[in-house]
């Protein structure tokens, strides 16, 4: 006697993808904004990086980001482009002794090249593109912060 396969076998397996692609669908989604997420960060981290590097050998305020701003805070917003970060929110460098201690970057106690030293801070609000991975995680806040030693005070143009 030959065995028949049965004919409900093939609307087995469309049930079991119709099942499964959503959440595979949604792993995929997931990972799409893990990678943004991802981006976000290693930019706010150059940002800040080069935001201290410039504040380690010059603590002006410029007027190149389209008002008196601190120069360090034009050159964090300008490598921070995608996150639309703009140089006034950016949180103004705390300038410490190597004690820990808030001091002024132009006082004679940094003239001694690692005395004190600058730290630069970013963050920004990251939400999902998309609306199904948004409502499980919703926003995110990245954040980074550099501290490098004042190469040399440098308080006025």
């Amino acid at each position: 006697m030959l065995l028949h396969k049965h004919d409900n076998d093939r609307g087995a397996a469309i049930v079991e993808f119709a099942l499964v692609i959503p959440l595979i669908a949604l792993m995929a989604l997931a990972l799409f904004d893990g990678g943004r997420a991802v981006i976000y960060y290693t930019e706010l981290t150059n940002a800040s990086r080069v935001g201290a590097r410039v504040a380690m050998v010059n603590q002006s305020a410029s007027t190149a980001c389209g008002g008196a701003v601190d120069t360090y805070k034009c050159a964090a917003a300008g490598i921070a482009t995608s996150t639309g970060i703009d140089a006034t929110t950016i949180p103004n460098a705390v300038f410490t002794d190597r004690d820990g201690n808030a001091v002024d970057p132009t006082d004679t106690a940094c003239k001694v090249y690692g005395s004190c030293s600058a730290t630069v801070s970013a963050s920004y609000d990251f939400s999902s593109v998309t609306p199904i991975v948004s409502s499980i995680i919703g926003p995110i806040t990245l954040s980074a912060s550099t501290t490098m030693a004042i190469e040399r005070t440098y308080a006025n143009p």
